[in-house]
């Protein structure tokens, strides 16, 4: 759907990043950012844009999720991994939801996702101004490089504040007939604090696409 602009790939090249690295070393462990311990939950409201490109307006949907680590395991190379349910409901007086779930797994390295038999390499570590990595290089979607832009600051925006915290994002695209937003904030000692993905194409007069945002509002 979208258009990569030219930055990404200078940014790319800049770096040195053709080959789809993580990055290595360092002293502090992933985990001590992203902890999948069995029967951790996570809860998010979600807020969402849905845009058509026949209809002048979008359509907005509100609603919570919930994360929980259902099951930790060894995976396929003897590493820890975690299988994780999504459900889901509209306020704190609907029932929640089974949606689908998903697998994850943090090494010293990487966090990866797994969902809809999709790999996702979302976070590179240790965390480095320097650091880029492609998000899609475990899979066959088009590259999408991720990169840090901040390093262990105070997070204070949404409803649960974190003294430290890492953002990954995306290049960004705005302009008349494309906009492209990737930000995920990582909270130490929390996991994923805030989301937002935007994906939206003019089509004729109106946009098609999506505009979502996901903030957490508690964890174990």
């Amino acid at each position: 759907m979208r258009i990569y602009l030219l930055v990404v790939i200078l940014l790319a090249a800049f770096w040195g990043c053709k080959k789809d690295e993580v990055s290595k070393g360092g002293q502090e462990s992933l985990s001590a950012w992203l902890n999948l311990k069995q029967g951790n939950r996570r809860i998010y409201r979600v807020d969402s844009l849905a845009f058509r490109r026949d209809k002048s307006y979008p359509d907005t949907f509100s609603f919570e999720l919930m994360e929980t680590v259902d099951t930790v395991f060894e995976d396929n190379v003897n590493e820890p991994a975690a299988r994780i349910k999504i459900v889901t409901r509209k306020d704190s007086l609907d029932f929640w939801k089974f949606r689908r779930m998903y697998y994850a797994k943090v090494t010293d390295d990487y966090y990866e996702r797994v969902e809809e038999n999709i790999r996702y390499l979302k976070v590179s570590f240790p965390p480095a101004e320097e650091a880029l990595w492609n998000m899609n290089s475990r899979n066959n979607l088009p590259a999408t490089w991720l990169f840090y832009e901040n390093l262990n600051k105070p997070y204070r925006e949404g409803f649960i504040p974190a003294d430290s915290a890492l953002t990954v994002v995306a290049g960004e695209i705005d302009n008349n007939i494309e906009k492209y937003r990737y930000r995920e904030v990582y909270g130490k000692g929390i996991g994923l604090l805030f989301k937002e993905n935007v994906e939206m194409l003019k089509q004729g007069n109106n946009w098609d696409g999506y505009k979502r945002t996901q903030k957490l509002v508690y964890a174990d």
